[in-house]
């Protein structure tokens, strides 16, 4: 073992209780993701508590080491990769803390997919939803503000926050929400630190509030940066916000209270099917008139390699589809369901005439098995080889 990886890891192993290793075979498993990148870290923790993760950032601050939390490295930008320790929440850290009639408190290795399905116990859910949310943690989740296929509906993680538990680079622990900062005199450190943060980016969005407003994208979706938009309002700071969406840079997550919502008594979904993708795409902004829960559009490529894949798809997907759309509507009846979704398909194949063709389901193992047919594809897409091998590179 590398010497200086060698020294890392006794240090820790003095420290902390949770595994730490530095040995060639392991960080090698830590030094890629789901991106193109690879990197191989100094050294991998997995901290069993919050006060282990405080342990591990003040050891990284004295000796000069960057962190890098991850999760199930579902990222396909290379977020959770570096030359420093890597934190693995997914191994010890996964617990719900605590649910109530609209909240959830988690800690960030918990599974997107595994907590929806201990808050469908009591008819809840989190509304955004990652494509991998069977793998997806929620510390990711937060970190790179993902919102999904029902962000018509739900929105974003950003959205969904109430409070976030944060380690500072500095070791410190901080419990993050909308703070209304006192008046705090030039110097004094007796006020919580939360306030102190608070004062700091009220005067700092204040002081660029004309750049802000002039270089914020004119877009529904954005991840691009620190969102200070709305950080800032009517007095108050709403620190959760802003590090939803850091990736890790401005802290450390360790639990998270999240908003939730009620699971929607019935559901229902249409394919709409296109013979050109400019029209599928075209036919979102008339789409977005009616009140939808899900919105996805599938390409060619996804189609032909779905027939291949399960014949069930080649009876719901005709030859001749270069694209689909997927549209889901939620609602308290059935049919209402089956009317919003006659009158949605009637507009595009009958009056507007842009899809050719449509296919309704109302029942839920029809529904799951045209969710499911992009998530089951993708892995197919990855078993590629050569230059037909999808390079990502950017979040969604």
């Amino acid at each position: 073992m590398d010497p200086v990886r060698q020294r890392i890891q006794d240090d820790l192993r003095g420290l902390v209780q949770g595994e730490v290793r530095c040995d060639d075979v392991f960080v090698q498993m830590y030094a890629s993701d789901a991106s193109i990148f690879e990197i191989e870290p100094a050294a991998v923790v997995r901290p069993l508590s919050r006060n282990e993760v405080v342990v591990c950032l003040q050891y990284a601050a004295e000796h000069n080491l960057p962190v890098h939390p991850r999760g199930a490295g579902t990222g396909v930008a290379g977020g959770c990769l570096g030359r420093g320790i890597v934190l693995d929440f997914s191994h010890s850290m996964r617990r719900v803390i605590k649910m109530d009639e609209s909240t959830v408190r988690v800690q960030p290795g918990v599974v997107h997919g595994e907590l929806n399905r201990q808050l469908a116990s009591i008819g809840r859910v989190f509304g955004p939803d990652p494509a991998s949310s069977q793998v997806t943690t929620m510390g990711s989740v937060l970190a790179v503000n993902r919102g999904g296929s029902h962000f018509m509906k739900y929105g974003a993680a950003r959205d969904r926050v109430r409070s976030v538990q944060v380690v500072l680079s500095d070791g410190q622990t901080v419990e993050l929400s909308r703070h209304t900062p006192p008046t705090i005199p030039q110097g004094a450190v007796s006020a919580k630190r939360e306030y102190h943060l608070a004062k700091q980016v009220a005067e700092l969005v204040s002081r660029h509030e004309k750049t802000i407003s002039a270089h914020a994208p004119k877009s529904l979706v954005n991840s691009s940066g620190y969102l200070l938009h709305d950080v800032v309002n009517n007095g108050s700071v709403d620190l959760a916000k802003l590090i939803v969406g850091s990736e890790g840079t401005l802290g450390v997550i360790t639990e998270a209270t999240i908003e939730t919502d009620p699971l929607p008594r019935h559901r229902g979904v249409a394919l709409l099917h296109f013979d050109r993708l400019e029209k599928a795409a075209k036919s979102v902004t008339e789409l977005r008139k009616y009140d939808l829960a899900a919105l996805d559009l599938l390409d060619r490529r996804l189609l032909s390699l779905a027939r291949d894949y399960d014949p069930r798809y080649r009876k719901i997907l005709p030859p001749e589809s270069e694209a689909v759309l997927l549209v889901e509507v939620d609602g308290d009846s059935l049919d209402e369901i089956r009317d919003q979704l006659k009158k949605i398909t009637h507009q595009m194949c009958r009056r507007r005439r842009v899809a050719f063709d449509s296919t309704i389901a109302l029942n839920e193992d029809d529904i799951g098995l045209y969710e499911q047919l992009p998530l089951r594809v993708l892995s197919t897409l990855y078993r590629l080889m050569g230059s037909q091998r999808p390079l990502p590179f950017v979040e969604d």
